[in-house]
């Protein structure tokens, strides 16, 4: 706490008013653009990245995908992600008592948050914003969280073991399904990689793309430069989470960086089931459940 008796917390939601004061004018300060962003996401249990050039993601998929996704802006455009973390499931639910969408709940409500963004963006900004769990256009946010620093992507050639590669590759081939996964054993025995965050491992998920059209790396008060791959991860935990996100993705082990994980920066145990439930009516029939708790209906955070 602070001499004034305030928490981080609060000093952040102090900066989100901050949002409608920014303009194009040159310099633009994107370090206090992305604090003021991150004070008004908080709220809705949301993150944003650190600020990223369009350019940088850009390249990647022209190096990596042959040039498929490419975000449609200048490369030289300034560009967020943002995140939902845990807790994200009560903002669906409230969202859930106050418009009772048909179907998509989370999508439903990740739209409703970018619709209030929209309104406190300044026009003169162009902002393109983008719900990145729906498409098309579909754009790849494992590699916009690699390009940022904020993520670390693992692969199996980070991996120096070759033994532990050829006994996950047999134990895929014999428990992956050729009517799902075809017969080619390429295929079959394929490792495939993975994000995960240096606090929430793998509980976060991407929701929103925010690029700003009219703010160039050259208008910036001081330029980006593309940062390092990040790496946070021992080899043994990567090893681990490469495993458990292949073999058995569904029970979300892999989501944990070590097995000291705090249970802080997990889901909960609601979140867990309601987020790896695939049937529809089954996601429906809970969020009558819990809005059935409400004596009012919630108010519109942010």
């Amino acid at each position: 706490m602070g001499a004034s008796g305030s928490s981080p917390k609060d000093e952040l939601r102090g900066a989100a008013a901050e949002l409608e004061t920014f303009s194009a004018a040159t310099p633009f300060d994107v370090h206090s653009f992305e604090q003021a962003l991150n004070a008004w996401l908080e709220p809705w249990h949301m993150e944003c990245t650190p600020p990223w050039l369009v350019g940088w993601y850009n390249d990647s998929r022209e190096k990596n995908a042959g040039g498929e996704q490419r975000i449609p802006a200048d490369d030289g455009a300034v560009a967020f992600a943002i995140c939902s973390v845990p807790s994200y499931l009560d903002v669906v639910v409230e969202h859930y008592a106050r418009s009772r969408p048909d179907g998509n709940f989370i999508h439903a409500a990740t739209n409703e948050i970018m619709e209030r963004l929209q309104q406190k963006l300044p026009s003169e900004l162009e902002v393109l914003l983008v719900n990145t769990d729906v498409g098309p256009p579909h754009y790849h946010v494992q590699t916009i969280g690699a390009i940022c620093g904020r993520d670390q992507h693992i692969e199996a050639v980070d991996v120096p073991d070759d033994e532990w590669k050829e006994e996950l590759q047999d134990d895929l081939e014999d428990t992956r399904d050729p009517k799902m996964w075809g017969a080619d054993s390429e295929m079959l025995r394929k490792i495939f990689g993975v994000n995960v965050h240096p606090t929430y491992g793998g509980w976060y998920a991407y929701r929103i793309l925010l690029v700003l059209r009219s703010v160039n790396n050259t208008s910036l008060a001081e330029s980006l430069v593309q940062p390092a791959p990040h790496r946070f991860v021992e080899k043994e935990d990567a090893k681990r989470i490469l495993r458990e996100y292949n073999l058995q993705h569904e029970f979300c082990l892999w989501r944990d960086l070590t097995d000291q994980h705090p249970s802080r920066h997990r889901y909960s145990p609601e979140e867990y089931l309601y987020f790896t439930e695939q049937k529809a009516a089954k996601r429906k029939r809970f969020l009558e459940f819990k809005i059935a708790n409400y004596a009012e209906v919630p108010p519109l955070r942010g």
